[in-house]
């Protein structure tokens, strides 16, 4: 076999994990720069940033996101930090939805600038967005958040759903604080087309403590089943939310576990850090350092064979992941890339 068909055939194969798991959706940090200072990802001072020179540039995620395409991958998520508080990141997105394979490109932002950029992504092919916004009402927001500016991201969300653009909303539940809003974000579903999700809170606030407070993925399904009539809605296998229709609903409502960790057995993700490092795991720590290796001159065979050989590190669930993080704690959200 010519190197030429070997690589051929490597890159016509499959990234599977030592537990069978087909590894096909890529989450592309652009920065662990942010806009706010949700209270649940870092603390109110923020975090200890990466130097700019460590950041991976635009061109080197383009490179790194066409090579995983060629390995398989069929999604790409951009975030951050907050991704479009990143100069040229629509640009990036318009390149990735170009790339061969046409994989399916979205991006997860918090929605505070989102407006401008609107006509720029839908003109780019972006379809879909992942919108968080923790609270309805502007003065919790602000406990959360630490910011002002509640007001430009409810305003966005007409704004997306009036251009035909796919929206789901994600809500950390935060006991205490927000989770008596859960029927007021249910609410917006009964007449717009729309998703919301409700995501247990996780230890990714950049003190590497344990939770204090928490809310499951069951109480909260418990507390919707007591006022809504819900009918589970068919997913892919590796889903990492349980949806549900309310009867007389447009819109759906799904639960993402993520700090219960019930969907490790059919992840399907990996994750770049703003610095290009591979994650394997969200509560893993980072793996082998890619941009660096580009730096250092190496080719796309050489990548290639870097990732299929962190793969056979990959943790069993992410339970067994965060074990690795015993010793330091886990990072901010912000730093892994949401």
């Amino acid at each position: 076999m010519s190197p030429n068909d070997a690589r051929a055939a490597s890159t016509r194969e499959p990234l599977v994990d030592p537990q069978g798991r087909t590894l096909d959706y890529l989450r592309v940090a652009v920065t662990d720069r942010c806009n706010l200072r949700c209270r649940y990802c870092m603390p109110a001072e923020g975090i200890k940033l990466f130097q700019h020179h460590d950041i991976a540039t635009l061109e080197e995620l383009e490179r790194l996101c066409a090579l995983f395409t060629e390995l398989g991958v069929r999604k790409i998520r951009l975030t951050g930090g907050e991704p479009l508080v990143r100069q040229g990141v629509t640009k990036l997105l318009a390149r990735l939805v170009r790339l061969p394979g046409a994989p399916e490109v979205l991006m997860t932002t918090n929605g505070l600038v989102l407006e401008p950029h609107l006509d720029t992504l839908q003109a780019a092919g972006i379809k879909r967005i992942n919108l968080s916004l923790d609270s309805l009402n502007p003065d919790t927001w602000f406990q959360i958040t630490r910011r002002k500016g509640h007001d430009k991201v409810l305003a966005v969300i007409d704004r997306i759903l009036e251009r035909g653009m796919g929206l789901k909303i994600n809500v950390v539940c935060l006991p205490g604080l927000n989770d008596h809003e859960i029927p007021d974000f249910v609410e917006l579903t009964r007449k717009r087309p729309l998703t919301i999700r409700f995501i247990e809170p996780m230890p990714f606030d950049g003190a590497g403590k344990a939770l204090e407070d928490s809310i499951s993925g069951r109480e909260i399904l418990l507390r919707l089943r007591s006022r809504y009539d819900l009918s589970p809605v068919s997913q892919p296998a590796d889903a990492v939310d349980r949806l549900y229709s309310v009867r007389g609903f447009q819109g759906r409502i799904g639960i993402i576990e993520g700090h219960s960790r019930t969907f490790c057995a059919t992840c399907s993700r990996l994750r770049l850090d703003a610095r290009g490092r591979l994650r394997t795991c969200l509560y893993g720590p980072p793996g082998v350092h890619l941009v660096a290796m580009m730096r250092d001159g190496g080719t796309d065979d050489d990548l290639a064979a870097a990732i299929r050989h962190e793969l056979t590190f990959r943790f069993r669930d992410g339970k067994k992941a965060e074990l690795a993080h015993h010793l330091v704690g886990l990072e901010s959200m912000a730093s892994i890339g949401g």
